[in-house]
């Protein structure tokens, strides 16, 4: 009995380590060699791959496994089985590691230089002791990045200006063979040397200043990234001048021989290249100027000069006004004076030399509309005493003129049924005079808009200068102001007001932008009586210098309810004071430094910045003097 159960015991003992044995064999790599039977496969749960996003690259991992010397991976572009050969040149097999030079050791595996937007499969198998393990699988085919991106965007120091050249860069060692420029000219192949590709960097050279390129590298015939680049440079310095409401003249530096300009509205976008671009006669190459023609009255444009197709200057400018139609024009003064109580409707006066107007103030009450207009290149100047209207004129109008008011204003309403709807002053000169507009008497129930634009207002003089608006006297239905690109100097005298309104005017707006206020007098404050909830002010890009002190309020307390103020700057040497909730900021110049031609003996204000000044500095203010 105790045979038998020693028997069975060993019978059962045996069965089960057949079935051990069994099971064992079915999960192992090696069925061919039991000699050799510890599993050393890879796990193919355990592979994964990583997608660069900017080169065609992945990166594999997988899970180590003990006793392994090496591993052995292989991709295809089509379908990978256990029937298809390692290496299978009909199946566009790739294999890494199965070389000794190219031992693959461990995790991770970078595989390189793959085809942008491929999909491809992927199979490892492991190696110890002369074995090979059975193929492991990546689940899913894996992608590489749809399109290749290795250029780095160029630094500023990889773009000298004015160099014509760059320097391009991508990761050092990458598999790249040229470069494709395009752009300016026709385009360019520029071969990178294996220097240059194991740096990682190249310079590409003479390219056109100013002009926008795309430059290309590639490894053979495969696109490896772009990047777009617009080669800077050095723009000479260019002026226009002579304008007319139809033409102006454009001028530059002689160091360059420009052989083409585009001129173009301000609005439109600035050329890609010379397309379309007017050629200049050998005559005009010579002269480096050119009269640009067909230009529409008070438009603004920019002229861009070129030099072999590249972009070498621009300058904008706006072209002068056109005259109104629809008025009775009359040549002169001297005729006018001779009609002057008959006048009626719509008056255009044309001033083509120097006009005295001082006798004739009182603009009767049949003219609708007067504009008084300037001929020429040069401003004619027009001396008058004073403004007023009988009735209610809709315009006065002042254009291109020198106007000067000896003690007197150029408008001074003092007819108490009177009244002007606009008073427009452009591009004008306005010195020697007490005042611009000034109100003593009104129709109290009409409204007054007020526009100054591209204009000079020097010497102001008098027991006390009156500014540019002083209704003090007098309330009205409402006031708009727009001062723009205008300059206020030389207030000589006692201390007084730019704008001054009575305590008791409602609905004023007063907006002043892109202005230069120089060597006011000291204690001047730019607005008084300008109160309560219905009155608003404006300022933009304002420039406040000279010695002393200025204020923007005449009191901090006496302030209009709305206010909305930026980009007001003061010289180093003068205080901004009453500015209440107006933000002023003092630069690190003083007046003499900003405008070093300044002078008080000559009778053409010139407050041209210096050249010093940084652009920065320049653009603040009236930009006529950023030259």
């Amino acid at each position: 009995m105790k045979n038998i159960r020693n028997i069975l015991a060993k019978g059962v003992f045996m069965l089960l380590v057949s079935l051990l044995a069994m099971a064992c064999t079915e999960k192992s790599d090696w069925g061919i060699d039991a000699s050799y039977s510890r599993p050393f496969g890879t796990n193919e749960d355990g592979i994964n791959v990583t997608k660069d996003e900017k080169v065609a690259r992945v990166t594999v991992t997988w899970d180590a496994m003990p006793g392994v010397e090496y591993y052995i991976l292989e991709i295809s572009k089509n379908e990978l089985t256990d029937e298809i050969p390692m290496g299978s040149e009909e199946n566009g097999n790739l294999v890494y590691g199965n070389t000794v030079e190219n031992r693959i050791l461990k995790a991770p595996f970078l595989i390189d230089n793959l085809e942008a937007g491929a999909e491809y499969y992927l199979r490892i198998k492991s190696v110890a002791n002369g074995k090979e393990s059975y193929w492991a699988y990546l689940d899913e085919p894996f992608k590489t990045v749809t399109e290749e991106d290795v250029l780095n965007v160029p630094a500023e120091e990889d773009l000298p200006v004015a160099s014509g050249k760059v320097r391009m860069s991508w990761e050092a060692g990458l598999t790249v063979t040229h470069f494709e420029i395009v752009g300016g000219a026709a385009p360019i192949e520029r071969a990178i040397t294996a220097e240059e590709a194991a740096a990682g960097e190249a310079w590409i050279e003479g390219l056109k200043i100013f002009t926008a390129y795309t430059i290309s590298i590639y490894n053979n015939e495969t696109l490896r990234g772009s990047q777009e680049v617009v080669v800077p440079g050095l723009e000479i310095e260019s002026t226009v001048d002579e304008i007319t409401a139809n033409t102006a003249r454009f001028s530059w530096d002689n160091t360059v021989d420009v052989d083409q300009y585009i001129c173009q509205p301000s609005s439109a976008p600035t050329p890609d290249d010379a397309t379309g671009a007017v050629s200049l006669s050998a005559s005009e190459v010579n002269e480096h100027a050119v009269i640009i023609p067909n230009l529409e009255p008070s438009t603004e444009y920019t002229v861009y000069a070129f030099y072999n197709g590249a972009i070498c200057a621009r300058a904008t400018f706006t072209t002068k006004k056109g005259k109104p139609v629809g008025y009775t024009e009359y040549n002169g003064v001297e005729a006018l004076i001779a009609n002057w109580d008959k006048l009626s409707g719509n008056i255009l006066v044309t001033i083509s030399a120097d006009a005295d107007l001082s006798n004739k103030s009182e603009i009767p009450a049949a003219v609708t509309n007067i504009v008084f207009w300037g001929e020429g290149a040069t401003q004619p100047k027009l001396t008058i005493k004073g403004m007023s209207v009988l009735g209610a004129l809709t315009k006065l109008e002042f254009y291109n003129l020198n106007i000067t008011a000896p003690n007197g204003y150029i408008v001074n309403q003092n007819a108490v049924d009177g009244s002007f709807a606009d008073i427009i002053i452009s591009s004008c000169t306005l010195k020697t005079l007490r005042g611009v507009v000034r109100y003593q008497q009104a129709a109290a129930d009409k409204s007054l808009h007020l526009e100054i634009a591209d204009c000079i207002i020097d010497d102001l003089t008098g027991n006390s200068h009156y500014g540019v608006l002083q209704t003090e006297k007098v309330a009205i239905s409402s006031i708009a102001v727009e001062m723009t690109n205008t300059t206020i100097a030389n207030t000589g005298v006692k201390a007084a007001t730019i704008f001054r309104t009575n305590t008791k005017q409602g609905n004023v707006s007063l907006v002043v932008k892109n202005c230069t206020f120089y060597n006011l007098f000291s204690g001047e404050a730019l607005m008084r009586d300008i109160i309560g909830s219905t009155n608003s002010f404006t300022a933009e890009n304002i420039l406040f210098a000279g010695s002393g002190s200025v204020k923007i309020f005449n009191k901090t307390s006496d302030a209009p309810g709305i206010i909305n103020g930026s980009k007001i700057y003061s010289s180093s040497d003068l205080t901004v004071a009453n500015a209440g909730e107006v933000s002023t900021t003092a630069l690190s110049y003083s007046s003499s430094q900003l405008f070093p031609n300044a002078s008080s003996s000559t009778d053409v204000l010139d407050l041209t910045f210096g050249a010093d000044i940084p652009n920065e500095v320049k653009i603040i203010g009236d930009p006529r003097w950023n030259k």
